[in-house]
């Protein structure tokens, strides 16, 4: 059907992964609903025994705050569900297209670039040259930090074939600190045609865009005056198969963004954003108190009234690193920016942002670096407190029934929203997808404080996860200096050790209350030793965060024994009648594969209900 708007906007049917995810959408809400409320419950019961009890020890003082370590982002997304879920949008937001080719909109794509390899971004400047939109309409703008004559040589070349395309320098910048941020707002501020666009699109360097993603996302933006910003989905044509290293962020666009596109609030990603050019200049641009420019405007923009959308859509189509080295860059960068987020109330350059905004983004980046703090705490403790002896206050048995009973609950609801989380996405994404990367977590914190306490000149310049990039050069070295790089200078070896702690630790704690059992003869009743386990080894919240703590660890140890192969990027591409390289089909389809049926990765739940009931068991007829 056609909007009653000023332009014509076409409503397409939902994609069949969105329309067959949405009856999971209330049992998510209530799922949702009655685990914060479990917890809540469970945790204070687990607070007042541990404040009340006459065995006041530091181990169980250490696994009650091990417990809400891991239960924390859990429980943000079941806010965030529920809070989505009384929001006006109550579905997934709607597949759009503009149509018509007179008096639409003025539109300058922005695509700022520093050294990448010039076959990548003239792969993104072609496709983004050659969109379905009139060429009247629109202008493409290669903002080239690095000063590349041969990028500037093959835009001029470029040009009789798209004269709406220009090339734009501010010199060599490699290296400075914000670049990104700098280069764009170079583009708004000081490139001044005739008539400045109603919008703006930002692509990434190594992004491609498909030929209709202008007429999809102008449509949000039209629709709602109040929407400022509308973010896509980053697909990634180059992942390795299985994506070992968890580098499509899935869990971040399809559960977490997408909750929040529906209270109007989603976060930018970067490449593939489209905005009001007045909206963002009258903000002051993108911030350059942080590496994560795309993030903080998102905030500015929230904390100054304006709604930002997110789009689900393939509409465009771009590289992870292809290396361990890119990798942990690439994240290191994002880390470092949330770092940054609390320097926004020491410079003159943020007078401008309102003070309550302020302290909101310093909160915000605070909480995102206690949540790294707490991760390398967390798994760091796993070993500690298996081999550490009773981890809740046991003073009778009926206070420990009560905390078992309370946990099987509270443990039993983390896992069956995790499972109904997976299967509402659409999408094929792991069970307790939000730690993601976790195991990174020291790396992290190693990065932020050599970056804020040794380094006297911060690199600002992460670019691209090109293979021409030096962090991803080490396919040039040795077996042996390639595993010593990855071990040391990566951070591997910690991980790997922390893996077999845990597992080692969780077996000898086990055989430790086994043995104990059979050392003490018939002094010890079957009773005795159901209490030692389920205080112990067999505390269900232990084993809960013993599974997250190894299956998260078990990827750094999974790719030392088998690095993952990232295809050429050319492979993956196929050249179109105009000469635009984008992913064939196969591979498009290949990153829209739908859960599998009928609620996603059901091997990884088999054991738990049985795990679960039998400990429920044990614990009542103690």
């Amino acid at each position: 059907m056609l909007s009653k708007h000023e332009y014509d906007i076409l409503e397409l049917p939902p994609d069949d992964h969105i329309r067959f995810s949405l009856k999971y959408r209330k049992a998510l809400y209530f799922i949702s609903q009655a685990a914060i409320w479990a917890f809540q419950l469970y945790f204070l019961v687990r607070l007042l025994l541990v404040i009340t009890t006459p065995q006041q020890t530091w181990q169980i003082w250490l696994m009650l705050l091990v417990e809400y370590i891991f239960a924390r982002i859990p429980r943000h997304d079941q806010f965030l569900t529920v809070s989505a879920s009384k929001s006006g949008q109550s579905r997934p937001r709607d597949r759009l297209r503009l149509l018509g080719n007179d008096h639409l909109p003025r539109v300058n794509v922005l695509i700022p670039c520093c050294g990448e390899p010039t076959d990548v971004v003239l792969d993104t400047v072609h496709a983004a040259c050659s969109m379905d939109y009139p060429t009247i309409h629109f202008r493409v703008l290669l903002l080239d930090d690095g000063a590349s004559n041969a990028l500037r040589d093959a835009v001029a070349s470029l040009r009789s074939q798209w004269p709406h395309l220009s090339y734009h320098t501010r010199g060599q910048q490699s290296g400075r600190v914000f670049a990104k941020a700098g280069n764009l707002n170079y583009a708004l501020f000081e490139l001044q045609p005739e008539a400045q666009p109603e919008f703006c699109a930002v692509l990434d360097a190594d992004c491609v865009p498909k030929s209709d993603f202008l007429r999809a996302t102008l449509p949000h933006l039209l629709r709602d005056p109040q929407a400022a910003l509308l973010t896509t989905r980053q697909y990634y044509y180059n992942l390795p198969d299985g994506d070992s290293l968890q580098q499509s962020r899935a869990h971040f666009y399809t559960c977490h963004n997408s909750e929040l596109d529906r209270m109007a609030a989603a976060i930018d990603a970067g490449s593939g954003a489209v905005f009001r050019r007045k909206a963002i200049v009258d903000v002051g641009g993108y911030p350059t108190f942080s590496f994560s420019e795309d993030w903080q405007l998102s905030l500015m923009l929230q904390g100054l009234g304006y709604r930002t959308l997110q789009v689900l859509e393939p509409l465009q189509f771009g590289l992870v690193p292809s290396s361990l080295d890119g990798h942990i860059a690439q994240r290191n960068r994002w880390q470092l920016g949330h770092s940054q987020q609390p320097s926004v109330l020491f410079s003159d350059a943020n007078q401008a942002i309102p003070r309550h905004l302020q302290w909101s983004i310093t909160f915000n980046g605070v909480l995102i670096i206690l949540g790294l703090v707490g991760y390398m705490v967390g798994f760091a403790a796993v070993p500690i407190l298996f081999a550490s002896g009773n981890l809740i206050p046991a003073s009778s048995s009926l206070i420990v029934q009560i905390q078992v009973v309370l946990a099987v609950l509270h443990v039993a609801l983390t896992w069956t929203h995790g499972l109904v989380q997976a299967a509402h996405t659409g999408f094929r994404i792991a069970p307790f997808a939000h730690l993601e990367n976790s195991w990174l977590a020291s790396t992290h914190i190693l990065a932020i404080i050599r970056f804020h306490c040794v380094s006297n000149k911060p690199k600002g310049s992460f670019v691209t996860g090109s293979s021409a990039n030096s962090w991803n050069r080490m396919m040039e070295l040795s077996k042996y200096k390639k595993l010593r790089k990855d071990l040391l200078n990566n951070g591997l070896l910690y991980s790997v050790f922390l893996f077999f702690a845990i597992l080692s630790t969780f077996l000898l704690s086990f055989y430790g209350a086994l043995s104990s059992d059979y050392a003490a003869g018939s002094s010890t009743t079957p009773q005795t030793l159901l209490m030692t386990l389920l205080t112990t080894v067999a505390w269900p919240p232990m084993l809960h965060i013993a599974y997250l703590a190894l299956s998260n660890l078990w990827i750094p140890v999974a790719y030392l024994l088998q690095r993952p192969e990232h295809p050429e990027r050319r492979s993956r591409m196929v050249t179109h009648a105009t000469g635009i390289f984008l992913p064939r089909e196969d591979v498009q389809m290949k990153l829209l594969q739908h859960s599998l049926p009928p609620l996603g990765y059901l091997n990884h739940y088999i054991l738990v209900p049985v795990v679960l009931i039998t400990i429920f068991t044990i614990a009542v007829t103690m």
